[in-house]
């Protein structure tokens, strides 16, 4: 072996050893020609058993597939080889940014030199993503240390719960001349890093009406899983992804609630996560007194008026709520139970009644972040399933490739739910790589000719004709041949009970499409409106 090729191997080795020491065990990778000394790296590593290795096509898949992972605790590095290959990361690092999710990028570059120059396949990564990570590792081409970079890079992506970019230079020629000999040697053992505690603040007093108000946190994450302290008598309402969605405190269609009198009478907010879903809670954000507990990707204060505090203080702002003010809330809670189940025993194939359905169920289950995480926030079930969203930028893009990392990492069944649009949006991570093992998935379909989301905002009480034009943008796509053409078991439902029957079926990768027909805008508006309205009248009742 040359002294060029044993410069690139050795840079190669180096990082992907010293990844693994940091905890860094799965890896996805895009083909490329510039990565090829971390292809050949990484191959070798999983053919001694020291990575977990997923191989994909689509650079957007692949950063979605190591999101995936590290939401459910197994952080992830993602490997390109150099020009555009690292724009289409850009979707998923934000989402990473926005959630807290860690995510590695290992990016491979041209030498510095050909910057400027149109040399060909050479961009400026670090312009591309700087703005959107935690940190930048760039390592020159013939490096001679590298490992104090990497350490930081993967310390900054547990630590400060984000993504951040390795982008390192590799200089022809890129061929090793032999397989890496010393593999498990090199990479030691792998231990996950300390991910260190946050700062303790005075209790800052108590006796008033609080409610907590819960999103999906860094705390969800088994990486940053610490103890949450004792939240007494309050009320909890709590997002489908929040760690406190299944605790005793937490009530059921908490927007609803909040448009009774229960809501006008809250005196104090304690904001944990970062609750995105419904309207009714961005009100209660912006007006009384608010606090806005810190972690380790930030804090949320929508209206720029909460006292930021630390967890520590939390047991202080939540003592000695009046005793019957959670009862109250639990109360109402049941009743609003009720009055859904009665309703939607009457209503049919509609989506809040899929939504219950879902929750019913013990399998791991990521949600579109459109209509129908909206939909398990009103009318799903308490406790459900550990549930997960993209809920940092709160787009569809990238769904079913983060449930796939998600369920490559945990190694269990996983299922993923998704309207029409979001599954057309990220149909191609389903096309299989060859000769590798894919995920056990459920990919279910709510299919009702576009997007529905829109007519329950403003948008839906406009002109039928524009919503149809510029909103509803339905697509043409026969969901059944796709799932022949990718290998995928095909079920289509119809009715509740085939829906029940299917979500209890087995798992290989499979589509269950869901018809639920194209209703005009005004008819899908009324029709969540009235269950609305018939839940708050049995409350006032």
């Amino acid at each position: 072996m040359n002294e060029q090729v044993e410069a690139s191997t050795r840079m190669a080795r180096e990082i992907v050893a010293e990844l693994v020491r940091q905890g860094v065990r799965r890896f996805v990778l895009c083909p490329g020609s510039r990565s090829a000394p971390l292809a050949y790296a990484l191959a070798d590593a999983e053919a001694a058993g020291v990575v977990e290795l997923h191989v994909e096509t689509d650079e957007r898949v692949a950063g979605f597939v190591a999101l995936g992972s590290g939401l459910a605790g197994q952080v992830a590095a993602v490997v390109t080889t150099s020009g555009s290959a690292v724009a289409n990361l850009h979707p998923a690092v934000e989402e990473a940014r926005y959630a807290g999710v860690p995510l590695i990028v290992l990016a491979a570059d041209r030498p510095h030199e050909r910057r400027g120059v149109r040399a060909s396949q050479t961009a400026d990564h670090r312009g591309v993503l700087e703005g959107s990570v935690r940190f930048v590792a760039e390592i020159a081409a013939d490096a001679p240390a590298l490992r104090g970079q990497v350490v930081r890079a993967a310390r900054a992506a547990t630590r400060q719960a984000g993504p951040v970019l390795i982008n390192v230079a590799f200089r022809e020629p890129l061929m090793p001349g032999g397989p890496w000999e010393s593999v498990a040697e090199d990479c030691g053992r792998a231990g996950a890093g300390d991910l260190g505690e946050g700062g303790v603040g005075e209790g800052l007093g108590a006796g008033r009406r609080t409610v907590v108000v819960a999103g999906p946190s860094s705390r969800s994450n088994p990486l940053y899983a610490r103890e949450l302290p004792d939240l007494g008598g309050v009320p909890i309402l709590a997002e489908p992804t929040s760690e406190l969605r299944g605790h005793p405190n937490a009530v059921a269609a908490h927007p609803l609630l909040l448009r009774t009198g229960l809501g006008e009478r809250i005196e104090r907010v304690v904001v944990l996560g970062h609750p995105t879903l419904t309207r009714d809670v961005s009100v209660l954000l912006s007006a009384g007194e608010v606090y806005a507990v810190d972690e380790a990707v930030g804090y949320t204060d929508v209206a720029g008026i909460a006292e930021v505090v630390e967890l520590a203080d939390v047991p202080g702002l939540v003592a000695g709520s009046p005793d019957l003010w959670l009862a109250e809330w639990q109360e109402a809670s049941h009743c609003a139970e009720v009055a859904i189940e009665e309703a939607l025993a009457e209503a049919g194939m509609s989506t809040p009644a899929i939504a219950r359905s879902l929750t019913e169920s013990p399998v791991p289950t990521h949600l579109a972040a459109s209509t129908i995480i909206r939909e398990v926030n009103l009318y799903g079930r308490a406790p459900a399933g550990p549930l997960y969203a993209n809920r940092g930028l709160a787009g569809i893009d990238g769904t079913m490739s983060t449930a796939i990392g998600t369920a490559l990492a945990t190694g269990q069944p996983t299922r993923v739910v998704v309207g029409d649009l979001a599954f057309i949006h990220d149909a191609t991570s389903l096309v299989a790589t060859a000769r590798q093992a894919g995920p056990r998935l459920d990919v279910v379909v709510i299919d009702d000719h576009g997007g529905s989301l829109f007519s329950t905002l403003e948008y839906g009480a406009g002109p039928e004709e524009a919503y149809d034009r510029v909103f509803r943008t339905e697509k043409r796509l026969d969901v059944e041949a796709f799932a022949r053409a990718v290998g995928a078991q095909y079920v289509r439902v119809r009715e509740m009970a085939e829906l029940r029957e299917a979500l209890a079926g087995q798992f290989g990768v499979r589509i269950v499409h869901i018809d639920a027909g194209r209703v005009p805008m005004a008819a899908e508006r009324a029709a969540r409106q009235g269950l609305a309205e018939r839940v708050l009248a049995a409350l006032g009742s």
